[in-house]
């Protein structure tokens, strides 16, 4: 298995470069230099002196033939043919990260690491539940999470720097694979007891008679919301702006207002009567999903695969798609 992932790298390093192979440690170094955006701050995370870093990318250059970056007093941009060659690289360096999860995997060590970058909203509900359940089977593999905004969340897969990304109605994205869906929506939330309790539904403009608290923009639900107003020439003044789904439950917990935030951030609080939770009428904010996604056209690691699916049984219970 491993030397057949090995090899299949090869082919495509060879046409990316038109010429000979690559050092893989020039590939490591332009990967780093990318990430860092210079040659300073990647020789800092690297350990090695500014001077070889710049050869060792000049003669990767000379290899490609042609210029990988642009050189300017703040830094390094990528050209047109560095941007190809960056997404090349970053397969490849994937890719070897998973070689060594499969060389551990033959010598039975279940050992490894998944990295997350979520939406706040399917931590404790969803996310929390899938691990562990995975952990209980393999206590030797280790998670590290991150909480962020739906389009943060998107770039951090595209960039490489989560394994796994859960997002409330991301965009597509030409770099990223969106494995199934988890059905939600976004509810008005609110104190039990208020007005807004005794309608089957409501409006957004009904909602807005309140007091408001959203979403900063980066979140999925904010943009939803967003188009709902701009479709129906709604305006609105949020009482409160936060990047805290936990801050949103507050708000309309202390009875301030009402909040918009998804049905499964609020399934537990709702349960156990701390708050209520009323349906909107907008079709768009009803049929709205959590997506499950991975870079487009990475080998996963053992450990992220194995994971992958266990993310997908949890949600097959909860209306997958």
């Amino acid at each position: 298995m491993f030397a057949a992932t090995f090899l299949e790298t090869l082919p495509a390093f060879r046409i990316a470069s038109k010429g000979p192979s690559v050092d893989f440690t020039q590939l490591r170094y332009f990967h780093e230099v990318v990430r860092a955006g210079s040659i300073r701050a990647a020789s800092d995370r690297l350990r090695v002196a500014p001077s070889a870093l710049s050869r060792q990318i000049q003669q990767l250059e000379h290899q490609v033939a042609m210029p990988l970056f642009e050189r300017h007093t703040r830094g390094m941009r990528l050209t047109e043919a560095g941007e190809i060659y960056a997404l090349h690289a970053k397969l490849v360096m994937m890719d070897a990260e998973r070689a060594r999860s499969e060389l551990a995997a033959l010598k039975g060590l279940e050992r490894g690491g998944v990295k997350l970058v979520v939406v706040e909203g399917i931590v404790s509900n969803y996310l929390l539940e899938a691990i562990a359940a995975f952990r209980a089977v393999h206590p030797d593999i280790s998670f590290e999470l991150l909480v962020t905004g739906t389009s943060d969340v998107v770039a951090a897969v595209r960039n490489g720097d989560a394994d796994i990304g859960i997002a409330f109605n991301a965009q597509p994205d030409p770099q990223v694979d969106f494995l199934f869906q988890l059905d939600d929506e976004v509810c008005a939330i609110c104190q039990p007891g208020h007005g807004l309790t005794t309608l089957p539904q409501v409006s957004l403009r009904e909602v807005f008679l309140y007091p408001v608290a959203m979403p900063i923009t980066s979140f999925g639900i904010r943009a939803l919301v967003e188009e709902c107003c701009r479709v129906e020439r709604l305006k609105v003044t949020p009482a409160l702006v936060t990047n805290s789904i936990d801050g949103l439950r507050a708000f309309a917990r202390a009875g301030l207002g009402v909040a918009l935030i998804t049905g499964l951030s609020c399934k537990q609080e709702v349960a156990a009567g701390d708050l209520a939770s009323v349906r909107l009428a907008e079709p768009q904010l009803r049929s709205a999903s959590i997506e499950v996604m991975v870079l487009g056209g990475r080998r996963l690691p053992v450990a992220v695969s194995a994971f992958v699916g266990d993310l997908r049984r949890v949600a097959e219970a909860r209306g997958v798609r």
